[in-house]
């Protein structure tokens, strides 16, 4: 029976896992392991020795073993190997021991820890930074997968560090759990459904199946996060429901496999799993998957339940909320889609840690949008708070999820199906969804980015029809450069190309194009039949 009370450190070799885990065991005085120092002890020879006997495919099955041991014994402050969260049961298995915590370190100090290191059987190259950056390359989302705590470990001595690491234990619960108070909204559609957000929340089985009113649940999810979190999410929902016939279907990552052919893949999914009416898809991943399998739960014997599980800071304040699925097509984005109110989403903020620093800036550009059409004041609050937020800040980033639903929440209800003020969503999407079509959604700016500049857009088209000040404008272009947002049109991207895709977009009716536009923070407007001559020359001037 495993221990639940354990704290496991995970990281990278040099990280200090071995050091700092003696030191924070006899703080906390609690018993310290060591894996690979047990593995040797067991085995009689070194790990170098092991490898050249084994290999590392044997000596992994040897690591395994002894990782399972200890994380059944008493309660302790654990050191893993390096390598240790490559495999899933590994990662499964510590996470449910208790609290993971993953020591950083940056690359300098790491290789300036290890250059004379003659020990590390994978580390013996004739460059070593290069070694140490290819294995980091490989490892380091599952470090963030696997850890309920990051932690920098690249300056402190291992006192220091101790005290420090101890106290953030503390005063996130220790031994008693890492994850942050659940917030849970309540979305007042048709049919009310919740909004959960916390850390951790992939892993609550009764949480997960909640929704389901049958026996057949479909979880679609793509390449990328799929081998992170597929396997934990259908352990979860198998403990709670034992009955459940559950299939998987991937897709490729990325928004260019937002496509027709796809969503045919999903249903051919569905089809193959034999789902009934009452049957459940789960959307795990960003709003590509988001959408696809929505439209999929949509269409599927004329409407299924769909629950998302937005792994993304863009699908958490976006896409997941509020109904909208589509796929894409090569004459726009979100041509063909349907209104498919999901039966909850939950957004698990502990998946954030896996995201690049790209697109974690690409979903603070939504999260900006929702100051610049209805909260002035949230615009200040990331003003003032943005080095933390591009920093991950798990309690920064969950404030700023809740306000952001919130806000979406709100507007969704009152306007379901987007016959009046729902449109304010789409601040600065005809600029970008024009850019986005434009590249053929396969390279340059991603959806975030592309909003952030089409947000700036829609401010200087605001000025430049009168109906608010420059001013605003350039506030906008500075917090968005704060954010490490693009607040430039992509070159080579010609004017006249982006407005005939404006054309094409939802939002445009019979009198003309129709944008949303501002008179300024805090305040949008939808304007219809906007002066097509007046687009040009902003488009002309942010070329």
């Amino acid at each position: 029976m495993q221990n639940r009370d354990h704290l496991v450190l995970v990281g990278p070799m040099g990280s200090g896992k071995s050091t700092l885990g003696r030191a924070l065991a006899a703080r906390l005085q609690r018993p310290f392991v060591d894996v690979d120092a047990r593995i040797e002890a067991e085995a009689g020879c070194s790990i170098a020795a092991l490898f050249e006997s084994e290999g590392e495919t044997g000596f992994r099955a040897r690591e395994a073993r002894v990782l399972a041991a200890v994380l059944a014994e008493p309660a302790a402050v654990v050191a893993t190997g390096g390598g240790a969260v490559l495999a899933q049961a590994n990662r499964a298995a510590m996470r449910d021991a208790g609290i993971v915590v993953y020591l950083q370190v940056d690359a300098a100090t790491q290789l300036a820890r290890l250059q004379h290191d003659s020990t590390r059987p994978l580390l013996q190259a004739p460059d070593r930074a290069q070694r140490l950056s290819r294995l980091q390359a490989q490892r380091e989302p599952l470090y963030r997968a696997t850890a309920h705590l990051l932690f920098d470990a690249s300056s402190l001595a291992p006192e220091a560090a101790a005290a420090t690491l101890a106290g953030q234990l503390d005063n996130l619960g220790a031994t008693t759990g890492m994850s942050t108070p659940l917030q849970t909204l309540t979305v007042a559609a048709a049919t009310p459904y919740p909004i959960h957000i916390g850390a951790g929340l992939l892993d609550d089985g009764a949480l997960l199946a909640q929704p389901l009113r049958g026996r057949h649940a479909l979880i679609v999810s793509d390449a990328n996060i799929a081998p992170l979190y597929a396997d934990r999410v259908e352990a979860a929902l198998r403990a709670a429901r034992p009955e459940l016939h559950i299939a998987r279907h991937l897709i490729g990552a990325g928004e260019a496999e937002k496509t027709l052919a796809n969503f045919s893949g999903v249903i051919d999914a569905l089809a193959a799993l034999g789902a009934s009416r009452d049957g459940c898809v789960y959307a795990l991943g960003g709003g590509v998957v988001g959408d696809l399998a929505g439209f999929a739960a949509a269409c599927w014997m004329r409407g299924i339940d769909i629950v998302q599980l937005p792994t993304t800071l863009l699908s958490m304040v976006d896409s997941s909320v509020g109904g909208k699925t589509a796929v894409d097509i090569p004459q726009g984005k979100n041509l063909v889609g349907a209104f498919h109110i999901p039966r909850a989403v939950i957004a698990d903020t502990a998946t954030l840690r896996t995201l690049p620093p790209r697109e974690l800036r690409a979903g603070l550009a939504e999260v900006i949008k929702y100051g610049a059409i209805v909260d002035a004041g949230f615009l200040h609050w990331l003003d003032a708070h943005h080095a933390a937020l591009l920093t991950g800040d798990d309690a920064m980033l969950a404030e700023a999820i809740a306000c952001s639903c919130q806000h979406k929440a709100a507007i969704t209800a009152r306007d379901p199906l987007e016959h009046g003020e729902r449109a304010l969503l789409n601040f600065g999407h005809t600029f970008g969804h024009a850019i986005e079509a434009e590249q053929g959604y396969a390279e340059g700016l991603n959806h975030g980015e592309a909003v952030a500049v089409g947000m700036l857009l829609a401010a200087r088209l605001s000025a430049a029809l009168g109906l608010a000040s420059w001013t605003d404008a350039e506030a906008l272009r500075a917090l968005l450069l704060r954010f490490g947002l693009p607040v430039d049109v992509p070159a080579g991207l010609a004017p006249e190309a982006l407005l005939a895709r404006m054309r094409l977009d939802k939002k445009v009716q019979a009198s003309g194009l129709r944008f949303i536009l501002w008179d300024g923070a805090g305040a949008a407007r939808i304007v219809a039949d906007v002066d097509e001559s007046a687009v040009l020359a902003v488009l002309r001037d942010a070329g």
